[in-house]
This record gives structure tokens, C-alpha cells and sequence, in this order.
């Protein structure tokens, strides 16, 4: 009875799968042309364009959330130290923004993780916004609006914190940022429930594997207005030029790389966006926390593992996943 259960259940996913790969399949596709002109009309420029960066520096495994949108995850034993990136992508508006620290145990190496934090242990973030100049002279110099350093004091309790004892730790705090753009983002997507995790990991590991079987087929104009809408706000978000616009929507057929997917096993369904954003994420090993949606590469000059963000949400009233960023 239990095994003729389950494969009801898996056929139903499957069925799922196949509904979901079926509808996206008969979406308008826009070829490179089309697309360009589209986000070239709907980029608007400003007289002021800030950008925020974060500044982390740490020997731990980490991973920074901002408005509940993972920005930068580590579990890499060889990517001790600093590291700097852009975050505009996940502020949608001017105002307040939230901010959440999340940190681990150091990795030993690629499958080994330390159980414990280390009292000797450090983590050290830095917000900072800058802009660029109008005169091409790159960008202005950056103005700090956020340090934090790990606190030696509990928060709630005020005794000393002994790090050494703790498996995690989290910390909340928030910034004030000023952009002169406003993305709807996945503001306007369902809250997906707990109790639909299973149906919802068996139908988001079918859009993972659609996108999979279009980069083996080199369906570029499917793949690319697949993420026409995800562009659309991470150009705005980060005032990417014209001249760029039509570089990036080109640069998959434009590329010489031959990429080998990793296979579509060993991860976990996340949910992030305050409920409203789900993606599959490796669970062990050195790429821990990263996108399921990832290859090896190799050209002539060089090679190397990618990973590709694909973060998905439903839109109100929608039965099909959209790609958010």
C-alpha cells in the first residue's frame, strides 16, 4: 500500500513538472533584438545613481540576507577574508531596509565543516554607498552608512556571549538606503505554505531542469526571456548602460565556453522573500548555500565552476513560477 503511495505521489510531481515545462514552453519567445529594445525603452536613467556595497570581512561561513534576499553566501574553505559586493539588487525602494547576518562554523576543507564557532573567530561587515560620477571618472568615494562587528554581549540578556559554544548565529539589523528607482520585485507574489513544501520542491526541480535542458539545447532567446523580467529590475537596480544591455543580451550566444551541468541532486528547497521566493540550494560540501543551477566550464583560456541564480515566485492569481532574480 505504502509503495503504491508513493508512486502516486511521484507520478503526480511528474505530472506537475510536465504541466509547468508545457505552459513556459508556449511563452512569446523575444529574440536578442526585441529584448534590447524592450529594456532599453523601459531603463530609465537619474541625475543621482547610488549604488551600496557590502564589505565583509571573516573566517567564517556566512551568509547576508537583505529585505530577506540571500545577497552573498560563503562555505568555501579557500574564500577566507574579504569580499565585496553589490546589493542594490535587493533594495526596492528608498527607506528602510532590513538586514540579516547569519554565521557558521569555518570549513576545514571542501567536505569537512568545524561543529562549533571559534572564540578567536571574527566577522566584520561594512555598508557603504557611492555613485557614478557623471564626468566618467568612476565612482565617488564611498560613504560608510553601516558597521557592525560580531557583539561580545547578548542583546536581550547582556551577558557575554561565548561563541565557542554556539553551532550559529544570527543577527537582525537594518539601514536607511536612497534610490531613486522603485521594483516591484517579489512584492507581489504568493506566500507559498510549509505543509505544499513537497509539491512545491518536486515543481520548482522541474523549472530548474527546463532551464537545464535549454542551456544543453542552446536555446538562448528562451533562457534569456526567461530572465527578461529579473534583467529588467537588476539592470535598472544597478543603471546598467545601453552599450550593456546589448553585451549581456548577447553574451550567451556570444560565448565559447562548454558547460557541463552539475546533475539536479544533493539540495534542499529554500524560501526566502518573507515566504515568497523559492529556490534549490546544494546542501554539503564547499558549494553549500549555492545555487543548484550550476556548471563546470571550459574554454581555451580557462576553467572554473558557475553558478547561476534562479530564484522563483509565483505571481498572485498565477499558476506558473516567473523568475524574480
Amino acid at each position: 500500500m505504502k509503495k503504491n503511495l508513493y508512486i502516486a505521489f511521484g507520478f503526480l510531481f511528474f505530472l506537475q513538472g510536465c504541466a509547468q515545462e508545457k505552459k513556459e514552453r508556449t511563452m512569446n519567445i523575444l529574440t536578442a533584438s526585441q529584448r534590447i529594445d524592450y529594456l532599453k525603452k523601459n531603463i530609465k536613467r537619474y541625475d543621482y545613481e547610488p549604488l551600496y556595497y557590502i564589505d565583509v570581512e571573516t573566517n567564517y561561513n556566512y551568509q547576508v540576507l537583505v529585505n530577506d534576499f540571500p545577497v552573498y553566501t560563503n562555505f568555501d574553505y579557500k574564500l577566507k577574508g574579504g569580499m565585496i559586493f553589490n546589493i542594490n539588487n535587493s533594495i526596492l525602494q528608498s527607506g528602510k531596509q532590513k538586514l540579516e547576518i547569519r554565521i557558521y562554523p569555518e570549513s576545514i576543507n571542501e567536505v569537512t565543516q568545524k561543529e562549533f564557532l571559534d572564540s578567536k573567530g571574527y566577522f566584520k561587515l561594512q555598508i557603504t554607498q557611492t555613485a557614478w560620477r557623471k564626468d566618467g571618472g568612476g565612482q565617488e568615494e564611498p560613504k560608510i552608512i553601516l558597521e557592525y562587528e560580531l557583539p561580545k554581549k547578548d542583546k536581550q540578556t547582556g551577558n557575554t556571549i561565548d561563541y565557542a559554544k554556539l553551532k550559529s548565529f544570527t543577527d537582525s539589523l537594518s539601514f536607511e538606503a536612497n534610490v531613486p528607482y522603485h521594483l516591484q520585485g517579489w512584492t507581489n507574489g504568493e506566500v507559498f505554505k510549509k505543509e505544499d513544501s513537497l509539491q512545491l520542491k518536486a515543481q520548482v526541480a522541474a523549472f530548474y531542469q527546463d532551464m537545464i535542458n535549454a542551456y544543453q539545447k542552446k536555446e538562448w532567446d528562451y533562457i534569456r526571456t526567461q530572465y527578461l523580467q529579473a534583467d529588467k529590475e537588476k539592470y535598472q537596480a544597478e543603471y546598467i548602460t545601453d552599450e550593456n544591455i546589448e553585451k549581456f543580451q548577447k553574451g550567451l550566444e556570444n560565448s565559447k565556453i562548454d558547460r557541463k551541468f552539475f546533475p539536479l541532486e544533493n539540495y534542499k528547497l529554500s524560501v526566502y522573500g518573507n515566504g515568497r521566493i523559492l529556490c534549490l540550494e546544494t546542501i554539503s560540501g564547499k558549494n553549500k548555500g549555492k545555487s543548484s543551477f550550476g556548471y563546470t566550464y571550459e574554454n581555451k583560456d580557462r576553467r572554473g565552476i558557475w553558478f547561476i541564480d534562479l530564484y522563483l515566485y509565483r505571481p498572485k492569481g498565477s499558476s506558473q513560477f516567473q523568475i524574480i532574480r
